[in-house]
This record gives structure tokens, sequence and C-alpha cells, in this order.
């Protein structure tokens, strides 16, 4: 097989911004502590490597690890292998470390900086479900045009690129295949058309620097939305904002991936949900009080969610109302979680704790029969009996916001 070495000259395609989105891209000082700890552990400078070798390490890391998926159960050293290759190939094409480590939020969440991206690679029961539910479904467009669009795809399009070069091999690339990669960090879209010329799929995949909600197209000409913006407990990211912007662009018979995604609110003791000691493999706090369902988030539900637009122009969604059970125990303090499964497609799914997405989520302002040590702005203090709406914030750092309700 020919191969190519990325053109330091290549084009990608930069949306028009007005002055507006340029200062909603500007870089915002006060971002969570934890991301920050992250993006301080720089990459390591991996031994020199020519840019003539990089399409074969490439293309083989990509063949060798979706195979093994799709034929196999792979342990982690194969999606430490093609992160390896990756980061070496990511580092090789000299991006500036400020731009490759720059963070911010826009108006629809936080955009993570393609330093920390990068690692998306590593959660390999999260890529592994995405790899064989595409794997699964592209070929089925044999016959027919699809346009596959994937917002917010980070510097490696984790989710897609390997499946497409491991189906061109396999001569089970839809020839009328049309995939739109979307990112809004220049970093991560210069890393993007690198790696998409390095694998030759430039005549299929088009990349696109600019915001996910911002883009555009006619009505039902989306046939596959390809879209993971989440952080676990569906917080931080732009996700929900990016599924509800491409709704009205989905045909009329195209799938989301994931096909769903589900938030339910369960009361636990902190001890039992995180014990000193780890569980074995499978074990499950028997302990947790399940209160019931915040948000589905579906094909089906994105045009029936109930949007309230308040007087400073901020949104928020109305979600699902929850209560208390009367009889809970409070010689305990119960802490508030929100769980999160996600079905990627059909059988194929993440269950809680599978995934760095779906583990849940404690929101300790949430305080259920008593009070705390230490009050905060914005605690919720919450009785035995007592029902909580469940609202989602859509701008800054989206995520969901509970409110008490007053008995009727």
């Amino acid at each position: 097989m020919d191969t190519a070495v990325p053109n330091p000259n290549t084009q990608i395609t930069f949306m028009p911004e007005d002055n507006s989105s340029e200062q909603q891209y500007s870089y915002h000082p006060s971002l969570l502590a934890s991301l920050n700890q992250q993006l301080r552990t720089s990459l390591k400078t991996p031994a020199k490597i020519s840019a003539g070798e990089w399409p074969e390490r490439i293309t083989n890391v990509f063949s060798e690890s979706v195979c093994q998926v799709i034929n196999d159960s792979p342990a982690l050293p194969v999606f430490q292998q093609c992160f390896q290759e990756l980061t070496g190939f990511y580092c090789s094409l000299d991006i500036p470390a400020p731009l490759r480590q720059r963070q911010f939020i826009n108006k629809n969440g936080l955009v993570m900086s393609p330093d920390y991206a990068i690692r998306t690679v590593l959660d390999s029961q999260r890529v592994g479900a995405f790899w064989q539910a595409l794997s699964n479904i592209l070929p089925q467009y044999a016959e027919r045009e699809c346009h596959l669009v994937y917002p917010a795809c980070g510097p490696f399009a984790p989710l897609l690129l390997p499946v497409l070069h491991f189906l061109r091999e396999q001569q089970q690339l839809p020839e009328k295949l049309e995939v739109t990669l979307i990112d809004i960090h220049p970093a991560a879209a210069q890393s993007l058309q690198a790696l998409v010329e390095v694998t030759q799929l430039d005549s299929v995949v088009q990349v696109l620097c600019q915001d996910a909600c911002d883009y555009r197209a006619e009505h039902g000409s989306v046939d596959i939305l390809l879209v993971e913006a989440m952080q676990h407990g569906l917080s931080r990211e732009g996700h929900l904002n990016i599924c509800q912007h491409f709704a009205p662009l989905l045909a009329e018979d195209a799938l989301l991936l994931p096909e769903k995604v589900s938030v339910r609110a369960v009361l636990t003791q902190a001890e039992d949900e995180f014990p000193t000691e780890p569980r074995a493999e499978g074990e499950k706090n028997t302990r947790r009080i399940d209160i019931g369902p915040v948000l589905e988030l579906s094909r089906d539900t994105l045009r029936q969610l109930d949007l309230l637009r308040l007087d400073d122009g901020s949104e928020l969604i109305r979600c699902l109302q929850v209560k208390i059970p009367e009889d809970l125990d409070t010689s305990v303090e119960h802490i508030l979680l929100l769980t999160t499964e996600i079905q990627v497609h059909q059988d194929l799914s993440l269950p809680e704790y599978a995934s760095g997405i779906t583990h849940p989520l404690p929101d300790l302002s949430v305080c259920i029969g008593f009070e705390p040590r230490n009050p905060q702005p914005g605690d919720l203090l919450i009785k035995p009996g007592d029902s909580i709406l469940f609202y989602y914030r859509k701008q800054g750092l989206p995520g969901f916001l509970p409110v008490y309700v007053e008995p009727v």
C-alpha cells in the first residue's frame, strides 16, 4: 500500500468568527483543579522517528488494534500501544505546547486541551464498544449515501478513524461515505488533519475547526451522528448541547451514537460507595437507595426536551422529579449520586464504572437529613419525604441542578 507523509502546509478549514466568537474562545483561568493537575503532567518526548515512518506505524497499529477488538476481548496493552504510537505522532507535529495545553470554557461547555483529550484512547471499554458498533454499522451503507458527522472529536477522533482505516483494508468501507470531523480547538484540528492524511483517508474525511454548535447543513443531511463529549454525570462538556443542535439536521432514519444515555439519582453512604479496600471485579454496592431517573437522552427524546429560558438569557432543561424516601435513616449521612449508563448501539453498552464517563458523580451540595459542618453557598437542605426537581444547566459548565419542590 502506498503511504503518504503529512504535508506541513496543509490547509485546515477554519470557519469565520465574529467578535462574539473571538471572546467566547478566550482562555478561561478558573477551570477545575483536577483537570489542571492532569494538564501539569507534560508529555514525554518520544524517540526520534522520521516523518516517512509514521504512515506505516499508524496504519499498522490501527489495523492490529481494531482487528483484536472485533475478534477478541483485548487487554489494555492493545490500547496502550495505540496510545503510544498516536502520542508519538502527535508530538512529532511540533504544535506549540501553550496551544496544545490551552483549555477554555465557551458557551456550550468545557473545551479540554488536546494534551488531555488524547488520553481517551486509554479508556479501553469505551473505545472498544464504539469500534465494535461502527465496524458493524458502516458496511450496511454499502449501497447508499452516508454522511457521518463526529463533532468535538479531539485530536485523534479515536472512536472512528481506526475503524475507517480497518474497513478500507477489508474492502468494506462504503464508496459513498462522507465523514465530517469537527473540533473547536486549533491544535486538535491540526492533529486531525495530519492524521487523516497519514492514513490516506483525506478523500473521505473533511476536518472543520469550529464550534460544533455553529455547524450548518441542510436539515436531514446527517445519517450518523457520532458524539461523545461528556464527563461522568453528563457533566462539564457540551454533549447535550451538541445533540440538541444536530437534532434537526438528522435524516429520518439517522443513527445517534451512543443511542441512549441514562442518568439516575441514588442515595448512598460514602463508605459504601467508595470503600477503602477495592471491591472485587463485578461486585456492586448493594446498599444504594434508587430514587429514580433524572434524564434519558436518545434520538426520540432529543426533540421533546423541556427548554426553559430565563430572563438573563441562560437556558435550562427541565428534567424529572424524584422523592426522598420518608423512612430514610437520618442517623447516617447519605450522599446523592448521579449514575450513568450508556447504550452505545443495540447490545453494546457501558454500565457504571466501565468507563471514565460512567463513574457515578456525587453532588455534595445536597444535604439530606443533616446540616453541613462547613456550609457553602448553594447548599440544598433536604428532608426525608421531600421532592427534588432536576434541571440541566446548559451554559458555562453544563450539569444537573437539583431544586427543592414545594409541597402542593
